[in-house]
Order: structure tokens, then C-alpha cells, then sequence
């Protein structure tokens, strides 16, 4: 529930619904509610630091990225991690939800990739067992599920940019500083795999450039990429 409908919902008793506050709303009210909910963020953008990080423009830090869908896991309580496309030209983030089989099509370029190494090696083997062609499976990427990089901070901010469109401006940034090594590997999910990653989410306060800033920033003039940079070399 919004801050709005808080309250308002204190104003007319915890015990009314959200459609019978709605409809009691002012419209200076409903303006607050829509305007909450246009800068609620469908995306986090998650940056995690080693923590030996540089601040020095010219010095490149090891850095994890990921994308996660907010409130998308277990009925809105909690985030779903988001995949890119492993195809150079393409390289777009989508959702699990495309996932099949060993394998999954992106939706952008509407191309399939693997999911996993060990899945390609299974497949090309089969194929070669077939006496098939197997041109087109050694051709095929695997889907990227963090993007583990040694960046100068310009070129993160860089990066970042690319990616909060292509998520088409909806995502906040969030920065992190992970005193764990991890890695996520999507065939062989385990209950451990998950926790690891929620504990690195959940350890260490991170720094919050929510969407409703970044679209106030940006209405105002400011460069994106530069507002990234800031944040990076704060």
C-alpha cells in the first residue's frame, strides 16, 4: 500500500478496503496515487563491488551486474533474476519466464540459447551421435546471468545507462559491496545458491538511486551517464 492510501486508509479506519479508500480519495489524492505508482520501478539494477573497489576513474574494479524483476518470485514476495541474451547483437536483458528445456528464446531477437555449458555439450554429442550437423549448435551462446567485468567507473556508468534503457527506464540502481565470491548457476539451482545471493543482498545497506530521482534528474536536464558516474565515484 502506497503512502497515499496510508493515509488516507488512517483517516478512515484501518478496517476499510483498498477499492472503498480509493474511491473517497480527492483528486489532488488520486493525482499523489498515480504519480507514487508511475515511479514505482518494475526492475532493480544491482551493482556488487569487490572490496578492494577503486574510485579512480582510470582504475577498472572487478564488478558483478545484475538485473532482477521486482516482487515477480513467490507472489510478490520477493525479486526474480533477470538473464541477458548471449547473442552479441542482441545482449538484451528478458525474464526467466522464457525459459524451456535446456534452453531459452529471447524474446528480443527471438533467437535460442543455452542455458548452461553442460547443456550445449549434451546437445552437440547427441547431434554428432546422429551424424547431424552440428554447425548451428556450436553457434548458439549461452544466456548470461550476471556480468562479471574489470571496469573503469566511466565505463560502468556506461553500462549502466545502456541497461536502465534497456529496461526501458523503468529499473532502480542499486550499488553494493559483496565481501563473497558468488556466481549463480541456473541449471543446478539449489536452496543454497538463492540464500547466498539474498544473503549478499541483504548484508550490507546499499546505495539507492531509486527511479523516482533518476526521472526527476533527468526532467531537469541532467546527463544520465554522468549522474551514474557521480554516484560510481561518490
Amino acid at each position: 500500500m502506497n503512502e497515499t492510501i496510508k493515509r488516507v486508509s488512517a483517516k478512515l479506519g484501518a478496517g476499510g478496503l483498498r477499492n472503498r479508500i480509493t474511491a473517497k480519495l480527492t483528486a489532488q489524492d488520486k493525482l499523489a496515487v498515480e504519480a507514487e505508482q508511475a515511479d514505482k520501478a518494475d526492475y532493480k539494477i544491482e551493482v556488487m563491488f569487490h572490496r578492494k573497489r577503486s574510485t579512480l576513474p582510470n582504475k577498472p574494479t572487478a564488478v558483478m551486474v545484475l538485473i532482477w524483476e521486482s516482487g515477480k518470485k513467490l507472489h510478490g514476495g520477493g525479486d526474480q533474476k533477470m538473464f541477458w541474451c548471449g547473442y552479441p547483437d542482441c545482449e538484451k536483458p528478458f525474464s526467466s519466464d522464457n525459459f524451456g528445456y535446456a534452453h531459452a528464446v529471447c524474446p528480443h531477437c527471438k533467437r535460442e540459447v543455452f542455458l548452461d555449458e553442460q547443456s550445449k555439450a549434451t546437445h552437440i554429442r547427441h547431434a554428432n551421435r546422429d551424424r547431424l550437423n552440428t554447425d548451428g549448435l556450436k553457434k548458439m551462446p549461452i544466456v548470461i546471468g550476471e556480468r562479471l567485468a574489470n571496469l573503469t567507473p566511466p565505463n560502468l556508468a556506461a553500462l549502466l545507462e545502456k541497461t536502465w534503457h534497456q529496461l526501458d527506464g523503468k529499473a532502480d540502481v542499486y550499488l553494493k559491496y559483496s565481501p563473497y565470491e558468488i556466481r549463480y548457476d541456473i541449471k543446478f539451482e539449489t536452496t543454497k545458491d538463492i540464500d547466498n545471493l539474498d544473503k549478499v543482498r541483504t548484508t550490507r545497506d546499499p546505495l539507492i538511486y531509486t527511479l523516482k530521482a533518476i526521472r526527476k534528474d533527468i526532467a531537469h536536464g541532467a546527463d544520465l551517464r554522468g549522474r551514474f558516474l557521480a554516484m560510481l565515484t561518490a
